[in-house]
């Protein structure tokens, strides 16, 4: 039923552009509360990729950035930190499935 309904959220997501503008301002304030932003900046590369080079990244990669962000697969970007590890098995494999969309719209918005 999830995978159902998330395929769902991504296709409205995707065929939607106002749809798509507004779970991005959701996946924003998720960033925040979250406290991704406190590793990642908008357009500068430190210990952690920004926002930037997230989104070049995994552009036309959607799927290897959900794999990434439940746990299932190894990030593209560079090697993998423990604690991002840490926040993967504590933070982003427990978000729902329209939380992940919206956090990945936001992420690849850049």
């Amino acid at each position: 039923m999830t995978s159902y309904m998330f395929l769902i959220l991504t296709f409205l997501t995707f065929f939607l552009p106002n749809s798509n503008f507004a779970v991005a301002q959701e996946g924003e304030a998720l960033f925040k509360s979250k406290g991704c932003a406190g590793c990642h900046s908008k357009g500068f590369d430190t210990f952690a990729p920004s926002l930037k080079t997230i989104s070049k990244s995994y552009r036309n990669k959607r799927i290897n950035l959900i794999n990434y962000l439940r746990g299932k697969t190894p990030g593209i970007i560079h090697r993998e930190s423990k604690t991002m590890k840490s926040i993967i098995n504590n933070v982003t494999k427990h978000l729902s499935d329209k939380e992940l969309e919206a956090l990945i719209n936001y992420l690849l918005s850049h």
